[in-house]
């Protein structure tokens, strides 16, 4: 009997909000800014986010972004990705806001954006009491000295917004990680957390690049299944994945969802978490990602509480949060368990 994993407390590490704006949001986007001719309607909007691969995938994106031109539309877009969060009763996320194509391409001042997303964010907390923090995101395609500046320009914001993180997405087969190595220190100098995207669609020397970065989890990785030694470091060095298997699908990292290594990943005891990198674009939910682990990967009602409790632990939030949501989870998840006779994992 398939299992709804909605009420189940969690939370979300792995998550873009310019690829999470629910369709509806983005088509008032479209109306707002006369751009009727390219998606007249919700049901168009949908099927644009119909990829053949990561190439197109990254393309969508940027038409996407395009919507976004003023800071009240970061705001709105903030707030209506929170909402969609606090209807799967996720207690703690992480959004990265993209500076990469929102500034080369849509011209943007990133310190205004942040602000503006933060705004969204902090409503959704005092209205929902869903608790978030902003990762700031680049791309390897626009270069190290650009990551640069955008950290440069968003340091003045580090006590005024909660800015816990510096990702790094892009193109892994085109702009290898070690040429990024100056930005990483930066962010770790400015006493930032890391995540880095690595091994999504390229092999596991991505994810061992990733790690001579020194972060604390690596967005995706999930071909470091193919490498029992990067396996055993990963468990070593206690180096979560932020793994999104509806995703890696979609963008053709992985030929079939059944195919996913996720299994094979929590056997050989690499620290994972779940999330659902662009929910809006591949017409998932963090929720959806909990049912594909259980019902197409086989993986036990059990093992994905165990993993729902990860993301608290793994978390970038200070510890006196992480006690009271770790405490809080225990408590509600045990119910969840006992009420569908799950044995809750000790």
């Amino acid at each position: 009997m398939p299992i709804d994993f909605t009420s189940l407390p969690k939370t979300e590490l792995h998550m873009h909000l310019e690829g999470s704006i629910p369709v509806e949001a983005l088509f008032a986007l479209v109306k707002k800014h006369n751009r009727l001719d390219e998606a007249p309607s919700v049901e168009h909007v949908r099927r644009r986010y119909e990829f053949d691969d990561f190439a197109h995938f990254l393309e969508v994106y940027k038409w996407t972004v395009s919507f976004l031109k003023t800071v009240d539309d970061y705001e709105f877009i903030a707030y209506e990705v929170a909402r969609t969060l606090v209807k799967q009763n996720v207690w703690f996320a992480e959004i990265m806001v993209g500076l990469g194509n929102s500034v080369m391409y849509g011209g943007h001042d990133p310190v205004a954006i942040v602000r503006a997303a933060w705004r969204g964010f902090k409503a959704a907390e005092v209205r929902h009491g869903i608790r978030i923090r902003v990762q700031i995101a680049a791309g390897r395609d626009h270069g190290a000295d650009f990551s640069l500046d955008r950290l440069r320009d968003i340091e003045p914001l580090m006590g005024e917004v909660d800015i816990c993180a510096f990702n790094m997405g892009g193109s892994e087969h085109v702009h290898p990680l070690p040429q990024f190595a100056k930005v990483f220190r930066r962010a770790h100098d400015m006493g930032l957390k890391v995540s880095v995207h690595a091994g999504e669609v390229s092999g596991p020397q991505d994810v061992y690049d990733a790690l001579d970065l020194h972060p604390q989890r690596i967005g995706h990785g999930i071909r470091s299944a193919l490498d029992p030694m990067l396996m055993d470091d990963l468990k070593r060095r206690d180096v979560a994945l932020e793994v999104c298997p509806v995703s890696n699908e979609c963008t053709g990292a992985v030929a079939r969802l059944a195919d996913h290594p996720l299994p094979r990943l929590i056997q050989a005891g690499v620290p994972v978490t779940l999330s659902s990198d662009d929910p809006a674009m591949f017409h998932t939910s963090v929720s959806r990602e909990y049912e594909v682990a259980h019902e197409v990967l086989g993986i036990d009602t059990s093992t994905l509480v165990k993993i729902a409790r990860e993301g608290f632990r793994r978390g970038f939030m200070d510890e006196a949060l992480r006690k009271e949501l770790l405490q809080k989870f225990d408590q509600e998840a045990r119910h969840w368990c006992n009420a569908r006779d799950i044995v809750f994992p000790e």
